[in-house]
């Protein structure tokens, strides 16, 4: 199953993102978008390689997107 996760790029690194991102995809990242202003590069990997992603050089922290799902509006309150 694949995690939509956002990964955060050193600060060392930010001027090469685009490299990191190249090396991410290598490692089995699906990149849906790169935001060089902030050092922050989104999108999904199977889970089966999310430690070749944290392991990628110039990643600072691998974090997986959490998914929210709020109740219909008509249902019961709990």
């Amino acid at each position: 199953m694949d995690h939509d996760i956002t990964v955060t790029v050193e600060d060392a690194h930010r001027e090469r993102i685009e490299a990191v991102a190249d090396q991410l995809r290598a490692a089995g990242m699906q990149i849906g978008q790169v935001h060089p202003t902030i050092g922050v590069i989104i999108g999904t990997v199977p889970e089966r390689q999310r430690d070749a992603i944290a392991n990628v050089g110039g990643v600072a922290h691998v974090e997986e997107q959490e998914v929210v799902q709020l109740p219909p509006p008509d249902a019961d309150i709990q």
